[in-house]
């Protein structure tokens, strides 16, 4: 949809562990070097001991500071997270709020695997645009630590390793440096067995370590109602790209720069930039492969990655976009108004100096 009210992006923050180097994991018997080598990361994200919820706490803060934006018109807090949080039968969102903004805000969890952070975006701008005019902001977060034994973070999944850390991002009515033109979700809820497999439901989480994610998924590809799944998943991901597109009036060719997942397909398969028609040049790749996959919070970090870099000026178009197992993908244009204070974001040894990449190229 495309918005006609004034909806601006105003800050972004991160809290990102130490990233431990890929060869490092080899070495320690944590991951093969075929599959090091398959994926692309150079390093993930490993938090020793900061629980999810914390990391999500720190992001907000940072968020917060950078869009100088007052507690109090923070009437919003939408927290989404992809694993454990660190208690069972909690309420993490409220965690969250209390600990970035304070008492006020109205806060819920929201969960839809690796879509729902940027989901969230699209949520709260319905709620802003209704909202009180006292509480002109929402303040979106996300938060997850991959710990063993319950998480294999390098083997769980086929197309990615996972990376702990805490990413925020502020969504006001009033300003900020990038305009939310259009967003748009699309869904496929019967590729939702993709993460269930044919594992029977248990009485209480916590049953099988590391969670079988990976073997769920090829219990469902041998099944009979799996045929034609893979080609209903690319029609989510071309719809979604295509409808926000059209809605901000602007094609692949416009974009300045897309912050995809932190996934790889690899073995010289097709990648995301692939199906978008965009170049790896004028994506977050450079940066993703040195975090990991930060579960809910790829497309947060990876804005925050390229504000504090410089990569951006007023009239940039840029995609966020993620997608999620269930199956639900979640797109976003944002166009910069202005050149902001660059965020707080750790510094990352070994991130490449990205080339600029003018518009236009490679798209097809």
């Amino acid at each position: 949809m495309r918005w006609k009210q004034e909806l601006y992006v105003s800050g972004v923050g991160t809290a990102l562990p130490p990233p431990v180097a890929a060869e490092s994991e080899t070495a320690a018997g944590r991951v093969t070097p075929e599959r090091r080598a398959q994926l692309g990361y150079r390093s993930v994200c490993v938090s020793p001991d900061e629980a999810a919820a914390d990391l999500a706490v720190r992001a907000g803060r940072s968020a917060v500071r950078h869009a100088r934006t007052p507690a109090a018109e923070i009437g919003l807090v939408l927290h989404s997270s992809l694993w454990f949080q660190g208690l069972d039968m909690w309420a993490a969102a409220s965690y969250v709020a209390a600990g970035a903004v304070g008492a006020h805000p109205v806060a819920f969890d929201v969960q839809q695997r690796s879509n729902a952070g940027l989901g969230t975006l699209e949520m709260a701008a319905a709620w802003l645009t209704a909202g009180p005019p006292e509480r002109p902001a929402a303040l979106l977060t996300t938060g997850d630590r991959f710990a063993a034994p319950a998480i294999d973070r390098w083997n769980s999944q086929e197309v990615c390793a996972y990376g702990d850390g805490g990413t925020a991002l502020l969504l006001s009515r009033r300003s900020g440096f990038a305009r939310v033109l259009a967003t748009a979700t699309v869904a496929d809820n019967t590729l939702e067995p993709v993460g269930r497999g044919d594992e029977a439901f248990a009485d209480a989480p916590g049953g099988k370590a590391p969670v079988p994610l990976l073997r769920r998924a090829e219990q469902y590809a041998a099944a009979p109602e799996s045929a034609g799944s893979g080609q209903r998943l690319l029609k989510l991901l071309r719809q979604t790209a295509d409808r926000v597109l059209a809605d901000a009036g602007t094609t692949a060719g416009g974009l300045a720069r897309a912050v995809l997942p932190a996934t790889r397909r690899g073995n010289g398969r097709h990648e995301l930039h692939d199906l978008l028609g965009l170049p790896e040049s004028r994506t977050t790749w450079g940066f993703g492969q040195h975090t990991g996959h930060l579960g809910t919070g790829d497309q947060f970090a990876g804005l925050a990655h390229l504000l504090a870099e410089g990569r951006l000026v007023p009239g940039d178009r840029v995609l966020l976009y993620a997608g999620g197992a269930g199956y639900t993908c979640t797109a976003a244009v944002i166009e910069m108004t202005e050149v902001p204070e660059p965020p707080e974001v750790p510094a990352l040894p070994g991130v490449p100096d990205e080339v600029s990449a003018a518009p236009g190229e490679g798209a097809v």
